[in-house]
C-alpha cells in the first residue's frame, strides 16, 4: 500500500476540519487542540497542524496566548457582506441563465428541488444543505461561470456557517427554502428574467430577515452584531 503524499494529507485535514467548522460540529467559540482533532479525524499531527495554520489565516480559528485555540465566532458583518456580493452577482447570473433557457437546466433544477423535498421528509440536514448549494450552483454552471461560484465560496465561509445554523431552528422552516426555489424555477420555465431576478434577490434577503432570530437562539456564536 502506497503512503499518502504529505500535501494530500494536509489538504484532507484542512477539508475535514473546515467542514466540521462550517457545519458546527466544532461550534463557534469551542476550544480545540491538535490532539483532539487528530483523534477526531484520524490523521497525523503534522497535517492537522498545517491545516490549523491555514484555517487561522482564513479567520476560522483563533489562537489566544496562554489560553488556547478556539473556533472563531461567526462574523456577522462578514456574513452580510458576503450576502451582498453574492446577491449582486447572482441576480445577473440568474438573469442570463433565464434568458438562455434550456430544458437541461430546468430538468436539473427540478431534480434538485425533488431531492430537497426528500431530504426534508428524512430530516437530513446535511444533504438538504448540499442540495441548497447545488440549486444555486446550477445557474452558474448553465452559463459557464462555475469559476465565479468557486470564487464566491472563498468569500462565503461566514455566510455558509450562518445558513447552516438556520436549519437548526425549528420555527424557520426548510419548506420556505423549497417554496422559494420552486418559484424561481417557475419563472425560469416561463423565461421571465425580471421575475426570476426579483425572486432570487428576495431569497437572498432571507438572511437579513432572519438574522435576529439566529442571534437570539445562538447568542454566543456571533461577533460584530449590530
Amino acid at each position: 500500500m502506497q503512503n499518502i503524499p504529505t500535501t494530500n494529507m494536509q489538504t484532507t485535514a484542512y477539508d475535514l476540519i473546515l467542514q466540521k467548522i462550517l457545519l458546527a460540529d466544532y461550534i463557534p467559540g469551542q476550544k480545540i487542540s491538535e490532539n483532539m482533532i487528530t483523534a477526531d479525524i484520524q490523521l497525523g499531527r503534522t497535517p492537522v497542524r498545517e491545516a490549523l495554520i491555514h484555517l487561522k489565516k482564513d479567520k476560522l480559528i483563533e489562537v489566544i496566548p496562554q489560553s488556547g485555540t478556539y473556533v472563531s465566532r461567526i462574523d456577522l458583518v462578514s456574513a452580510k457582506n458576503a450576502r451582498f456580493v453574492r446577491e449582486n452577482i447572482e441576480k445577473e447570473v440568474v438573469k442570463e441563465a433565464t434568458q438562455h433557457h434550456s430544458e437541461a437546466v430546468v430538468t436539473r433544477l427540478t431534480e434538485i428541488i425533488q431531492l430537497q423535498q426528500h431530504y426534508l421528509q428524512e430530516n437530513d440536514a446535511v444533504h438538504f444543505f448540499a442540495m441548497d448549494d447545488e440549486f444555486h450552483r446550477a445557474f452558474y454552471e448553465a452559463i459557464n461561470k462555475t469559476q465565479v461560484w468557486d470564487w464566491l465560496q472563498i468569500l462565503n465561509t461566514q455566510l455558509t456557517r450562518f445558513r447552516w445554523l438556520r436549519l437548526k431552528i425549528s420555527d424557520l422552516k426548510w419548506q420556505t427554502l423549497i417554496d422559494q426555489h420552486s418559484a424561481i424555477l417557475k419563472a425560469i420555465e416561463t423565461q421571465d428574467s425580471r421575475l426570476a431576478t426579483k425572486l432570487v434577490v428576495d431569497h437572498l434577503h432571507l438572511m437579513l430577515e432572519e438574522q435576529q432570530r439566529l442571534i437570539t437562539v445562538f447568542p454566543d456564536y456571533f461577533i460584530n452584531v449590530d
